[in-house]
């Protein structure tokens, strides 16, 4: 069977046990930008431009780059990823190839059609998305990622009164709530208690949370092979169930 690959964009993979041939890449962007942070979204929208090929798909150069060619793909984006986890989402083939998405605090700006996409198939239980936010109180999209996760991703994708949940640990419970339908998962913090440069600490709460879980269960398959859905697990349980069921009437007869 296959194994998992997680790609890590602005992000470093956090030290957890990962399922076993799990291989965690760090995306570098070909071009840099200038100033004080080299990694703004410039350079992932940079990346996402290199590896798009003439079909609009993504994910077959990226696999193909890194050699990593029948791996299933998973994302973990931290901040200016969005430039390229957006874009990379909007093409449905390489959304069904995917298997979960994290991000932490990676949702500046509008124009978020790839995110919606996503927010809609977690929904429906067809990937796993977990977002966390760190929400500056501000109605300004391009400084506070809570705001514009709720304006320009949850909203257009009917999603935006979504029933609250508790965390799973180890995550923290955030001031702000969690939320859940489906594979989708939202945590919104309190900018004072995670801040968005602070979101690091809850990078690996996170995997361990809710990916680690995730990959475990869809455990391998095919790219393009929808993973992390307990159903099969519970129709076996259920047919199981229902052959003792079945003995035991005989036995009583």
């Amino acid at each position: 069977m296959p194994d998992n690959v997680v790609f890590f964009m602005k992000a470093m993979p956090p030290k957890v046990e990962w399922p076993q041939g799990t291989k965690a890449v760090v995306l570098d962007p070909p071009e840099k930008c200038g100033g004080a942070d080299p990694l703004c979204s410039t350079a992932y929208s940079k990346l996402y431009a290199s590896l798009k090929g003439a079909d609009g798909r993504v994910l077959p150069n990226l696999l193909r780059k890194y050699k990593v060619e029948g791996y299933r793909p998973s994302f973990v984006s931290f901040s200016a990823g969005h430039g390229c986890m957006s874009p990379f989402l909007t093409n449905a083939q390489d959304r069904a190839d995917t298997q979960a998405v994290v991000l932490m605090d990676s949702t500046f700006g509008g124009g978020k059609t790839g995110y919606v996409a996503a927010a809609k198939d977690a929904a429906a239980g067809r990937l796993l998305l977990v977002s966390v936010t760190s929400d500056k109180g501000s109605s300004d999209a391009l400084n506070n990622g809570d705001y514009a996760f709720r304006q320009f991703v949850l909203e257009p994708a009917g999603l935006l009164n979504m029933p609250p949940t508790s965390p799973v640990p180890p995550m923290p419970k955030p001031s702000e709530g969690v939320f859940k339908q489906g594979n989708l998962w939202y945590y919104r913090y309190a900018d004072a208690e995670a801040h968005h440069w602070e979101l690091g600490k809850l990078m690996k709460p996170v995997v361990e949370a809710h990916l680690l879980p995730y990959l475990t269960v869809s455990g391998g398959g095919a790219p393009g092979a929808r993973g992390g859905s307990i159903l099969p697990m519970l129709a076996a349980v259920a047919a199981f169930a229902a052959a003792i069921a079945a003995f035991a009437a005989r036995r009583r007869a």
